[in-house]
């Protein structure tokens, strides 16, 4: 019942606008037939070979996008009827460029006529089919070739109009062959409308029908200049017109503008979930400084569940932490986003180290569609004067810490959530050296490979040596950027997973000097 209404017809402003083309072009027609009967078949014939040519021009420019090969079989066969007609036409007594007679371009009309038709008809067999263009595109040319060469040179064609008594039986009788062909292809295209887009069906439908009109009317003329020969023209522009709606406009402008639209909204929600998986930065905190970069992987709409953030605790220090979740798409995505809002609020509030991995590990394992899907973690807390760092590790590669060399954190490593039900480790709690700093990295970053065309991974100790060049250096955005792009550069291709970093080091003493007397028991407290 719903499929029925998808397809009853609805008269678009599209429909209204190409009535109004169609009524202005065949008045047009008219007015240079009153001048000349030569100019009015002559524009009308122009009109059928350019859209021939433009179903041609978009189907094989849009090829690589379509789901078949319908619209390109049409353009081609449309290709090779186009030069018929062309052939036609200057061969139309009046130019009689070839052969000055009235026979030969009339026994043209009639094979583009039959291949046009038959076209239609062998088309539908490459609905929701792909084809081999050239072997499709040489018996095209190789009929093209055998007709013209059966009429202009071998002249065994039957002869179609005589001056004397006007259309011969063969031309009448093949005439009404090429109606029944037409009324075959529509019946076929009706079995297969439901594969057809939008509402290409209907439009060509319209379309044959029409062809079948103009030949009929191409049975009735004694002359090549009298009234039925014009009507039959008319209705090959009305024709022509339908064609170009049902396959160029509908069957291939309009999905893939429609899908650039939908190309667009991607790239909106790609970018605002990207906004919930990372830090709403600069973070500022009198003693720290905290910088964070972030890079899409190679496919850049397809969202990944990294997500980052680095949250200002006050006199109570900052609080960090590093996460992925299994998986690539919009869910993976929406879980990373809710478990770091989650990890905010607990924070926020106050919660304990193991309360709040405990909390995190209820909300994934309740909002998770997939019961395989998994998270990992890296949960840190900074006191207030930079001296002393809390750290869990879930299953999430440990930060580097650099003071002169690099070194992992020696974190206790837990099972990522959602896996086991393993109880939390004690969290580590470390003093920090002088001048430190702080590198937490989403494991996208050491899954590239080390070397071009290797199958060895790049690593957390190619990592370390990497970040060993950031040691004594002023390090920014750009630094980070740098340091990203030469890992990228070691793989020899881009990154397949998309890479956050967030790099917190200690500011001067001088910073350090400000903070109020207790911070540092305010901090401990909190983490207790």
């Amino acid at each position: 019942m719903e499929h029925a209404k998808q397809r009853e017809f609805v008269w678009s402003s599209d429909d209204r606008l190409t009535a109004i083309i169609g009524v202005a072009l065949l008045g047009l027609l008219y007015l240079a037939r009153l001048h000349s009967y030569l100019l009015f078949h002559t524009l009308a014939e122009i009109v059928f070979i350019v859209v021939c040519l433009s179903v041609l021009v978009m189907a094989w420019s849009l090829r690589q996008f379509l789901d078949d090969d319908f619209p390109v079989f049409l353009g081609l066969a449309l290709f090779v009827v186009a030069a018929l007609h062309m052939v036609h036409v200057v061969d139309y007594p009046g130019l009689g460029l070839i052969s000055g007679s009235p026979d030969p371009p009339t026994q043209v009309w009639l094979g583009a006529r039959l291949l046009l038709a038959g076209s239609f008809i062998a088309a539908t067999f490459f609905v929701g089919r792909r084809m081999r263009v050239g072997p499709v595109l040489a018996c095209l040319l190789g009929y093209a070739i055998l007709l013209l060469s059966s009429i202009y040179w071998w002249h065994i064609f039957p002869t179609t109009l005589l001056a004397a008594s006007g259309l011969t039986s063969f031309k009448k009788v093949s005439e009404y062959v090429i109606c029944l062909l037409f009324l075959l292809a529509i019946v076929l295209l009706w079995r297969k409308r439901s594969r057809l887009p939008y509402q290409s069906w209907r439009l060509l439908r319209a379309a044959l029908a029409a062809s079948i009109v103009a030949e009929l009317w191409f049975t009735l003329y004694h002359s090549t200049a009298t009234w039925p020969n014009l009507i039959g023209h008319l209705f090959l522009v009305v024709s022509a017109l339908l064609i170009f709606r049902a396959v160029v406009d509908d069957g291939l402008a309009r999905p893939h503008a429609l899908a650039v639209t939908n190309l667009r909204k991607a790239e909106s929600m790609h970018r605002r979930l990207e906004q919930a998986l990372v830090p709403s930065l600069p973070v500022e905190h009198a003693g720290l400084n905290v910088l964070s970069y972030y890079r899409p992987g190679e496919h850049h709409l397809e969202l990944s569940g990294d997500f980052i953030d680095v949250l200002d605790r006050g006199e109570a220090g900052v609080a960090v932490i590093c996460g992925d979740v299994s998986g690539h798409g919009p869910k993976p995505a929406a879980m990373g986003a809710m478990l770091r809002a989650s990890w905010q609020a607990l924070t926020v509030s106050g919660a304990a180290p193991g309360t709040i991995v405990e909390s995190l590990r209820a909300v994934l394992e309740r909002e998770r569609k997939n019961p395989f899907s998994y998270a990992t973690l890296c949960l840190a807390w900074i006191d207030a004067r930079g001296e002393e760092v809390t750290l869990l590790s879930i299953g999430h590669p440990a930060p580097l810490l650099m003071s002169g060399e690099v070194t992992p954190l020696p974190a206790i490593p837990m099972p990522p959530l959602g896996t086991v039900d393993w109880p939390v480790e004690e969290p580590l709690r470390m003093a920090l050296p002088d001048g430190w700093r702080l590198f937490f990295y989403t494991d996208g970053l050491i899954e590239g490979r080390a070397a071009l065309g290797s199958q060895e991974r790049f690593g957390e100790q190619r990592l370390m040596e990497a970040v060993q060049k950031l040691n004594g250096d002023v390090v920014d955005g750009a630094s980070l950027e740098r340091l990203l792009s030469d890992v990228e550069a070691a793989g020899g291709e881009p990154f397949a997973d998309d890479v956050a970093v967030i790099l917190i080091s200690q500011a001067k003493r001088r910073a350090q000097a400000k903070m109020p007397h207790g911070a540092e028991d305010l901090a401990a407290d909190s983490l207790r």
